[in-house]
C-alpha cells in the first residue's frame, strides 16, 4: 500500500462488518491507526483481529453511538489511547424497510436514533479532537436514496438526506476549524446490511433483481470499493473537497 493515512488517527462506527469494516481495514491497511466501534462485540473483536493479522494497528470498542455517554466514554477513550483524532467515519446505521403506515414512532425513533442521532453525537464530541489535527476531517454515509425517492425505504432514505444536509452545513460550520466533511453515498453493495434491508422487504430477491437492474453498470458495488472512495476523502488527494456527496452508484442515480 502507499501509506496516504501513515500515522493518522481514525475513527469508524458500524465497522464490525460491511462498508465500515472494509473502510476500517483499507485505512489501517495505508497506515492509519484505527478504532472500529459498534454494538457486535465478538463480531467487531474478530473483525480488529484480523486487520491486526494483516499488519495493521486496530482496536475495538464497543458502544452505541446513539447513547451520549457511551460516546463520550467512546471519545474519551480514544483520546487517551490514541492521543487525538484525524478521521472520523460516521457508518453506524440501520435500513428498515416497508411503508410509512406500517411504522411504528418505535420504528421510527429506533431509526433515527441510529442513522442520525449517532452522526450528531460523534460530531460533537470528536471536534475537539479534530481541531488539534492537521487535515482532519470528517466522512458521513449517506446513500443514493439520500438524493432519490425510495418507495417503501421512506424513512431510513429521509435519514439519509439528513446526512447529506447535515454533512454540508458542517463542512461550512468547521471549515474555520481546518476540519473538512464529505458524505459518501454508496449505490447497493453486497453487504449483510443490504441483505437484512432486502429481507425486510419482503421479497429478496426480487429486490436483489430490481437493485441489479438498476445500476447500469451492471452489477452491484463491493464494501472494498466504498472504501477506496472514502480513502480519497480521508486522503490529502482530497484537500480541497469539502461540502460534498460522493455518489458512488454505478450510475444508479444518473437515469
Amino acid at each position: 500500500m502507499s501509506g496516504r493515512l501513515e500515522g493518522r488517527r481514525a475513527l469508524v462506527t458500524g465497522a464490525a462488518t460491511g462498508i465500515g469494516a472494509a473502510i476500517a481495514e483499507l485505512f489501517a491497511s495505508e497506515g492509519a491507526h484505527v478504532v472500529l466501534t459498534g454494538r457486535r462485540r465478538e463480531v467487531g473483536e474478530e473483525t480488529a483481529r484480523l486487520i491486526r493479522q494483516a499488519g495493521g494497528d486496530a482496536r475495538w470498542k464497543t458502544a452505541d453511538a446513539s447513547i451520549e455517554g457511551e460516546v463520550a466514554t467512546l471519545v474519551a477513550e480514544v483520546r487517551a489511547e490514541l492521543g487525538g483524532l484525524d478521521i472520523l467515519v460516521n457508518n453506524a446505521g440501520i435500513a428498515p424497510a416497508g411503508p410509512v403506515e406500517a411504522f411504528s414512532i418505535e420504528d421510527w425513533d429506533s431509526t433515527l436514533a441510529s442513522n442520525i442521532t449517532s452522526m450528531f453525537l460523534l460530531t460533537k464530541h470528536s471536534i475537539p479532537l479534530l481541531r488539534e489535527s492537521t487535515g482532519a476531517n470528517i466522512i458521513n454515509l449517506g446513500s443514493t436514496f439520500g438524493v432519490v425517492g425510495a418507495a417503501g425505504s421512506t424513512v431510513y432514505a429521509m435519514t439519509k438526506a439528513a446526512a447529506i444536509s447535515l454533512t454540508k452545513s458542517l463542512a461550512l460550520e468547521l471549515a474555520g476549524d481546518g476540519i473538512r466533511v464529505n458524505a459518501l453515498c454508496p449505490g447497493a453493495t453486497e453487504t449483510p446490511f443490504l441483505a437484512g434491508w432486502a429481507e425486510a422487504t419482503g421479497d429478496a430477491a426480487g429486490t436483489y433483481t430490481w437493485l441489479r437492474e438498476r445500476h447500469p453498470i451492471g452489477r452491484l458495488s463491493t464494501p472494498e470499493e466504498q472504501a477506496a472512495a472514502a480513502l480519497f476523502l480521508a486522503s490529502d488527494d482530497a484537500s480541497f473537497v469539502t461540502g460534498h456527496a460522493l455518489l458512488v452508484d454505478g450510475g444508479f442515480t444518473a437515469q
